[in-house]
């Protein structure tokens, strides 16, 4: 198998992965395939579509269908159980198949995600290399990535899910050093309407329209510092895969709390999550903002308790996968001694961890 895969779902005709494919051959990557994960609502022409766009540019594009999803997790109806059809993180799936075939570094695209002409799977090869970047570090052990954009306005930004709690409206004090460390996650950052909250979105439109050179083409968080970011645009190192899990029970926001669970493994075993290039310009599908309002309401309450539940936990096994089962159980544990939780914050709470350990638990034991 080759060793970078990309992976996206779609409910539309994938027309994107034509731009994508032409960047690859424009920056000679041979190494390179892309699976592109269906479900009830996309179009039955996919398949035919990325037949001709694998054709054209000698990369193999495979439309996965719901009835070959099936076939190929037979042997995991636990898996299928917890990722239903018609949900939009379907391609979870084949993170854990990715995985089994030997990927190295897995790259998550959305369909709304556009390349330039940066070097986009060279920029996401980043995973899996000690580079010496700049690494970012605060007092508070909490940075906004998005100071790194440039708002044609100057209105604040900050990532979807950031905890509220950990916000400053004034630029942070903060310490840059060069390092050398394990990168695991690659957040490429992304131009012209970037994730960030529903109910901010509500209140003004933002244009990104570039990134501060000083921090170009990359830049990390020292292990100890955290900061919210979701799964487009984004590459994860082989050793991460099997501890990266979105809990379908949680919603709309579970990338995020992922993301700070993916933080807190970083801090206990050393890694890094970098953040910059590939920059992709999105044009973000339709939404109702108002829905998303909703579907974001109780995560946003409960993130500040939830990462300080995440803080609390001490962790000694030595690799990641080990370490997720060791924070989990941990938090369940703990999480039963917390009084004064809303019992809504709690239920949340509570179904994130537990199906997060069924994730867990199919990795012991494979082949790493």
């Amino acid at each position: 198998m080759p060793k970078t895969t990309l992976l996206t779902t779609t409910i539309r005709v994938p027309t994107f992965i034509e731009d994508v494919c032409r960047n690859v051959m424009a920056h000679k990557h041979a190494d390179v395939s892309w699976y592109i994960i269906g479900d009830r609502k996309t179009p039955p022409e996919t398949g035919k579509h990325c037949d001709a766009v694998s054709e054209k540019f000698g990369i193999s594009v495979t439309y996965v269908d719901l009835e070959a999803q099936r076939k190929r997790l037979y042997d995991f109806p636990e898996l299928l159980e917890m990722v239903p059809e018609n949900t939009p993180v379907r391609r979870l799936l084949w993170h854990f198949v990715a995985y089994l075939e030997g990927c190295e570094t897995l790259v998550s695209v959305d369909d709304d995600n556009f390349v330039t002409d940066i070097d986009f799977v060279g920029s996401h090869q980043i995973v899996g290399t000690s580079p010496e970047i700049p690494l970012v570090s605060t007092e508070r052990g909490w940075w906004n990535i998005y100071e790194t954009l440039r708002e044609e306005r100057g209105i604040p930004v900050f990532p979807r899910g950031y905890p509220w709690g950990k916000r400053s409206y004034q630029p942070e004090q903060k310490s840059v050093e060069k390092r050398a460390l394990s990168v695991i996650v690659n957040n490429g950052l992304v131009l012209e309407d970037p994730d960030q909250d529903a109910i901010s979105r509500l209140f003004w439109p933002i244009r990104i329209t570039g990134m501060d050179p000083e921090f170009e083409p990359n830049f990390g968080l020292t292990p100890g510092t955290w900061s919210a970011f979701n799964n487009q645009n984004t590459a994860f190192s082989r050793e991460i895969i099997p501890a990266f899990y979105t809990p379908v029970s949680t919603g709309r926001n579970a990338d995020i709390w992922t993301s700070f669970v993916i933080c807190r493994l970083a801090e206990h075993v050393g890694g890094v999550i970098s953040y910059g290039y590939p920059l992709v310009k999105q044009v973000r599908n339709p939404h109702n903002f108002w829905k998303d309002l909703e579907d974001e309401w109780i995560n946003n309450q409960a993130s500040d308790r939830f990462v300080e539940l995440l803080r609390s936990i001490p962790l000694t096994e030595p690799t990641y996968l080990g370490a997720l089962g060791e924070l989990l159980m941990g938090c369940l544990e703990r999480l039963n001694t917390i009084a004064d939780l809303p019992q809504a914050h709690r239920n949340m709470m509570e179904s994130f961890f537990r199906e997060y350990l069924i994730w867990q638990k199919l990795f012991i034991g494979l082949k790493a």
